[in-house]
């Protein structure tokens, strides 16, 4: 279900999973928050979240992710603060990973996320 992992094999997968926890969040809570230092790697199980960068004028949406997308991995990449501030949209579900196994266990994607992390430099132009 979640397409950038698609490229894992059997054996990497069933250590993705053991490795990752799942956390139920309510309507509206903040799962992160933009600036702040991040230390792991989401992935909707279920629900949506809304993602939110700081403008002049406040807050702008520019982003709605739904089951099977990610989210996290700049921080986790890169050491760069939060780029968006997440929150839930009704219940949600996420899979969550810290860093320490992000890095030894996605390693096989990694360029793969490196290379979407261009879309959010179209959500950056948006927001402003």
């Amino acid at each position: 279900r979640v397409p950038i992992l698609s490229s894992l094999n059997e054996l990497e997968l069933m250590t993705l999973a053991d490795s990752m926890t799942e956390e139920k969040f309510d309507h509206g809570m903040v799962i992160c928050r933009e600036g702040e230092p991040g230390d792991e790697f989401y992935i909707v199980s279920e629900g949506t979240a809304e993602c939110y960068q700081r403008t002049e004028g406040g807050e702008k949406m520019v982003a709605i992710l739904s089951s099977g997308q990610y989210f996290g991995e700049i921080a986790l990449m890169t050491s760069k603060p939060r780029q968006a501030t997440v929150k839930s949209n009704g219940t949600l579900k996420l899979l969550i990973m810290d860093r320490s196994t992000f890095a030894r266990v996605l390693g096989p994607v990694n360029d793969i996320l490196k290379r979407n992390m261009e879309n959010y430099k179209k959500f950056s132009a948006m927001a402003s």
